[in-house]
């Protein structure tokens, strides 16, 4: 792991000293995205015009550019939600380097036709990225990329609320002991990914051969809570995993077919683990005479697992009119586990029937086990292009997999009371075991056309089928008992078959208007999980208006309705559906009123409502009565579950020459969320109600400034400010629980230097 880790890092310091030690400058000019890093969207707006030339080196031309600087910080407010949010520091960075060579028009001693490194992010950033490709057009092409993301999330959630507050009197919370500085399920992580691939003969039509090879690694700290014996406990976890990704394939073409062939193979391992000796005794009570402290625990759970798959695909254009593409893929995962628990302490519940739950213990749970996954999907699409105006196309695809595993299990406690008086030491020898076999059937096929009536009206308008099948079968021992227990078999047999009607119509009414529409309504008579799309309507619409060459306008909107109506071929149940409605709205302006001034701005309105029929116990005790769904148990609440969101965002960026030398940016962006409004929860009593939303308000400004100094340099000067506030979360969870605003506010300057070479007279 170290190795392969090492060189991932390699490759990329590799990648930076090439740009670093590039003779030459080529300057970029990506468009801006909402959001982005504090540096990063300002630059993208004032560097200067792409070069056109380069400086000569033998055969190529050399450009590149490099750009280095510094960036401050200072947060006022919650500073661990800012670094789960952001987590930009401070400190020297590399913005961005870009190194590009080519070869000389004629040049017949030039190995390679061009080769472009290319990295961003990479010093104080969270994300970094580093990207490599090149190619000679005869023989061979590479392109590598390689990225690597910092992951911090320690945030004063749910699971950690500060104080306990209940209105009623009863004790219908108890929380864990709050965590001054975090809450309790955190990471702080770092995960590392890469893709390389090398073509050999890439313009060849008849024969070409493809390598890949994509390694990952994920390591870090996690925080979580833990459930068990008789109480909540909050363990650390190192966690560490790496997977590698080999691919090898050719396409060929015999006559007037196109084949193609990969067979890949990847490996993954996970070695994450939990060890922590002297637990402070951190326990959820639920009783003052059965409270569980553990004073040592230990947990190992390596996975090992394999894919391998083949994928082989074939394509051909009959007369023009005919055309057919089919794919084949078969793989086949394999994965095995062991998984250890050691744990020592004092009046902790085993949860294992027939154990005694008080005094002082020592125990182990000891599993192995084994799953395998074949796969097969299959799909074959036949278009037939009857003219310049009408195209009918058909695709059917089917889908099958089965899981089988196995779990085998050992276990061991050893148990005393705390007068002294020993138990018997209580254990399940042998390999017993559980085994589960679950079976996958979808199969679909999809019939659409497509009519121009014009070069300016056309529709198109389809139909698809599908059908699902789902099998499972349990048997074996129970894992949750002393002594060897059989479990009743169990079988589940599920089946799903969807019906989806889907059109829509691209209208050019006149030379600078554009509107698309399209629209989707789908059916399935047994959903699998309740919250799946049993009836849908979904729909989209888009315009597109350019009076001119400064103006354009943009607008669309999408809509989704889902429901899980309450009864299933006939049989009622009960009103336990589930309903949601989003609206999402969109708008954009940009505006050029001339080469030395640009703006661009926008508002989008998204719009959800969710409700879900649940059943729940609210109270410890629960409340003596309460309207209960059959079968429930006294106190259940028939209640609704809501969730709002009601998220405004606006944005609005600028780009002024000032000075023949001198480049202003603006930008101004805003999300506010107003979430439940005065909506007021009440779980307590009759037809209970939660209600989930998430108010807040955030927003973020940006200026910057950039001096060309001469054709070799830019001086660029920047600030950026975010501003967080979540308070109207929390006094809408006042009435129940006492939860902070994780408020903050971050100042972000920055200044940096770019050289350019080889770009001529800019």
């Amino acid at each position: 792991m170290r190795k392969a880790t090492h060189m991932l890092r390699a490759l990329a310091g590799s990648a930076l000293l090439v740009a670093l030690a590039s003779a030459a400058t080529w300057a970029q000019q990506p468009t801006a995205k909402p959001s982005p890093s504090p540096e990063k969207s300002a630059q993208t707006k004032t560097q200067s015009s792409t070069p056109d030339v380069g400086d000569e080196a033998g055969d190529y031309t050399v450009t590149s550019s490099v750009e280095i600087g510094y960036r401050g910080l200072r947060v006022d407010g919650d500073l661990n939600k800012y670094q789960s949010d952001l987590n930009y520091k401070a400190g020297s960075r590399l913005f961005d380097t870009t190194f590009l060579i080519q070869a000389r028009p004629g040049a017949k001693g030039a190995f390679l036709d061009s080769l472009v490194a290319t990295t961003t992010g990479w010093g104080s950033d969270p994300y970094g990225h580093m990207r490599v490709s090149m190619e000679n057009s005869k023989w061979f092409r590479f392109d590598g990329s390689y990225r690597r993301f910092k992951y911090f999330n320690y945030l004063n959630n749910i699971a950690n609320p500060r104080t306990s507050n209940n209105p009623t009197g009863t004790a219908a919370f108890i929380v864990l002991p709050a965590n001054p500085v975090r809450g309790r399920h955190d990471y702080d992580v770092t995960q590392q990914v890469g893709d390389f691939d090398l073509t050999l003969l890439p313009k060849n039509e008849k024969l070409r051969f493809t390598f890949g090879y994509s390694p990952g690694r994920y390591s870090g700290l996690a925080f979580t809570t833990y459930h068990a014996f008789g109480g909540e406990y909050y363990f650390p976890a190192q966690l560490t995993s790496r997977t590698n990704d080999f691919r090898l394939g050719v396409d060929f073409k015999l006559g007037p077919v196109d084949f193609s062939l990969l067979q890949g193979f990847r490996r993954f391992h996970d070695d994450s683990t939990i060890d922590f000796s002297g637990l402070t005794t951190n326990y959820l009570a639920t009783t003052t005479t059965n409270v569980g402290a553990v004073t040592g625990f230990r947990r190992t759970q390596p996975v090992e697992g394999s894919t391998d798959y083949t994928r082989f695909s074939a394509h051909t254009l009959l007369a023009r009119r005919l055309d057919m593409t089919g794919r084949f893929i078969y793989s086949r995962s394999d994965a095995g586990f062991t998984f250890a628990e050691d744990v020592t302490g004092v009046n902790f519940n085993t949860r294992v029937t027939g154990a005694p739950t008080t005094g002082a213990a020592s125990g182990s749970i000891d599993y192995t086990g084994n799953t395998k996954r074949p796969n097969v999907i299959g799909d074959f699409g036949v278009t037939y292009i009857a003219n310049d105006r009408l195209r009918l196309s058909n695709t059917f695809r089917a889908e099958t997999f089965h899981i089988n595993g196995a779990t085998f299990y050992t276990s061991a406690f050893n148990l005393t009371r705390t007068n002294g008086t020993a138990y018997p030491t209580i254990a399940a020898t042998g390999l017993l075991g559980t085994s589960k076999v679950s079976s996958y059937r979808k199969i679909s096929d999809t019939v659409e056309g497509d009519f121009q009536f014009n070069a300016s009206y056309s529709v198109h308008f389809g139909y698809r089928y599908g059908a699902r099948r789902e099998t499972v079968f349990y048997g074996g021992y129970n894992p949750g008992a002393y002594t060897p227990a059989a479990v009743a078999p169990e079988t589940e047999l599920e089946e799903n078959h969807t019906n989806v009607f889907f059109g829509g119509f691209k209208a050019r009414p006149v030379k600078t208007w554009t509107v698309f529409f399209n629209a989707e309504r789908g059916t399935a008579d047994n959903i699998f999980t309740r919250v799946g799309e049993y009836n849908y309507t979904n729909i989209r619409a888009r315009s597109r208006y350019t009076p001119n060459r400064k103006l354009a306008l943009n607008f669309s909107v999408v809509t989704r309705d889902n429901s899980d109506p309450t009864t299933v071929e006939g049989v009622s149940l009960a009103d336990f559906g589930v309903s949601t409605k989003s609206r999402v709205f969109a708008s954009s302006v940009d505006f050029v009123p001339n080469s030395r001034l640009s703006f661009s701005g926008g508002y989008n309105y998204n719009w959800l409502n969710s409700d879900a029929v649940i059943n729940y116990t609210y109270a410890v005790p629960p409340f003596p009565t309460s309207p209960a769904l059959p079968g429930s148990t006294q106190g259940s609440i028939n209640g609704h579950s809501l969730y709002f969101v009601r998220n405004n965002f606006f944005y609005l960026d600028t780009t002024a020459q000032v000075l023949p030398r001198l480049m202003f940016y603006a930008a101004y962006r805003i999300n506010k969320d107003t979430g439940q409004g005065d909506r007021v929860q009440n779980p307590s009593f009759g037809n209970g109600l939660l209600i989930t939303s998430y108010p807040m308000s955030y927003q973020s400004p940006e200026a910057r400034l950039s001096y060309r100094v001469n054709r070799r340099l830019d001086l660029n000067a920047g600030y950026q400010y975010y501003n967080y506030n979540e308070s109207a979360y929390a006094r809408a969870q006042a009435p129940f629980i006492a939860v902070p605003a994780q408020n903050y506010h971050a100042h972000l300057p920055y200044a940096s230097l770019r050289f350019y070479f080889g770009n001529g007279d800019r």
